[in-house]
């Protein structure tokens, strides 16, 4: 489960990180290699960057980790590397399907893949249908789904823009502040502290 709780999106900044995969290797005599696939959805992991900053932020910082009580309540991070997507193809039409999921596409060309977009930043959100924006006639639920009214055509591509979060938890139930500068008492540092994305 997660809470519809928004880090603060300048606090936001101090976090680095982005998708991992889980894949087990192992090496033959031989010099080959076989390797296997643990999950096939990637997870996006984040950890605190910022050093040498201010009380204010630090103390924001960790009444926000208070308020989640550390690991124990999920939260929204925007993640300033990837947090939008344009246009992206989320289905087709078939003239009785109403109902579309909002997805992201990365692609090189050979192996693309599908992220299930969920948490959608209120307002940003924007769909086409065959390329006209629809302004009306649909709903969005809190777990990125589309439901239109009135079904798109046989064919018509559905396609959408918008912001999103990512759904995370802090990692590990502890907050470590260090004071850099003894001279410098206003200016501190957050040590070990990470997020991990949830997935429902």
């Amino acid at each position: 489960m997660v809470d519809n709780v928004i880090m603060d999106e300048r606090m936001a900044l101090g976090f680095k990180g982005g998708p991992t995969f889980s894949t087990d290797k192992l090496a033959m005599v031989n010099g080959q290699e076989r390797r296997l696939q643990n999950r096939s959805v990637a997870i996006h992991a984040y950890v605190w960057s910022f050093t040498n900053t201010t009380l204010a932020l630090e103390a924001s910082l960790k009444a926000f980790w208070f308020d989640r009580r550390g690991d124990f309540k999920a939260w929204l991070l925007k993640d300033w590397s990837d947090y939008s997507g344009t246009l992206q193809v989320i289905g087709a039409g078939t003239g009785a399907l109403t109902t579309f999921q909002i997805i992201k596409t990365y692609s090189a060309g050979s192996n693309p893949y599908q992220r299930t977009i969920r948490h959608i930043k209120a307002g940003t959100l924007s769909v086409y249908v065959d390329g006209a924006l629809v302004p009306s006639g649909y709903t969005v639920s809190d777990t990125g789904l589309i439901t239109f009214s009135a079904a798109p055509g046989s064919g018509d591509i559905v396609t959408a823009s918008y912001n999103f979060y990512v759904p995370v938890r802090f990692e590990g139930d502890h907050f470590t502040s260090i004071v850099d500068y003894q001279s410098q008492m206003d200016i501190i540092s957050v040590e070990d502290l990470s997020a991990i994305e949830v997935v429902p």
